[in-house]
């Protein structure tokens, strides 16, 4: 079993990983493993629990049962109680079985790409995309949560692996606010975008489309061709504009 594959599960399930009952750490066995090779050493299964939690940007406490900053000698490792731990084995399973199927590929290299932790989580613990998470709030709550999850967000983790934070997100999200009949909203997240990417072609063919869903063809055209100005080549723009009978 690759023990880099095995992290993120680790972080997730590790609270029935040792023998010992609070008061001991580091322990000296293993118990109670489903995935895990029981003669694998605790130093090693620690080492994964490590790189987990850096995976999923998340500490002890996230599955094990105790609380921050208390000593981890007081922790219940051997507890089950977490659900997180639970749904860790079935991520454990699905990592390895995601693996096993990659090294099936044809002509696949000896050291090729692997499946992990930080594949998907990116240092989150719920590894969406970002333009789900600020449509999702646009729908629920209106561009006003939108726009504040993103801020949030974009403060936190620019920069890191967590969120794509270019302009597809946001035009990806108000297309689907949009689609809802969310108009007002839609475009709330697209001046925003355009606030941060001024020179942006593509952001206009968004708002094209948002408006022709929403009936406006004399605006629709006024962003097609807004987005040909700031890039002629905007193949996407010059089609859209064929399409409504507005040939540039």
């Amino acid at each position: 079993m690759r023990l880099s594959l095995v992290a993120f599960a680790l972080l997730l399930a590790p609270p029935a990983l040792f023998s010992q009952a609070p008061g001991r750490w580091p322990p000296d066995s293993l118990v109670n493993v489903q995935v895990f090779p029981r003669t694998t050493p605790v130093m090693e299964v620690i080492g994964a629990m490590r790189n987990a939690t850096f995976a999923l940007g998340v500490r002890c406490q996230f599955c094990h049962v105790g609380e921050e900053g208390m000593p981890l000698e007081r922790f219940d490792f051997a507890s089950d109680e977490k659900r997180t731990k639970l749904v860790a084995r079935q991520m454990m399973r699905l990592v390895q079985e995601i693996n096993r199927r990659l090294d099936t590929l044809p002509g696949r290299a000896a050291s090729g790409l692997e499946v992990s932790c930080a594949t998907c989580h990116r240092g989150v613990t719920r590894p969406q995309p970002l333009s789900t998470l600020i449509a999702d709030a646009g729908l629920a709550a209106g561009s006003d949560s939108a726009l504040r999850a993103y801020r949030a967000l974009r403060e936190r983790y620019h920069g890191r692996d967590a969120y794509d934070f270019g302009e597809g997100s946001l035009n990806t999200a108000a297309f689907r606010l949009g689609r809802a009949g969310k108009y007002d909203d839609a475009f709330a997240l697209l001046r925003l975008n355009e606030e941060m990417f001024p020179r942006s072609s593509g952001m206009y063919v968004f708002r094209g489309n948002i408006n022709l869903m929403k009936g406006d063809t004399t605006a629709a055209e006024a962003a097609f061709r807004e987005a040909l100005a700031r890039d002629p080549s905007n193949g996407e723009a010059r089609g859209r504009l064929r399409a409504i009978g507005r040939q540039p």
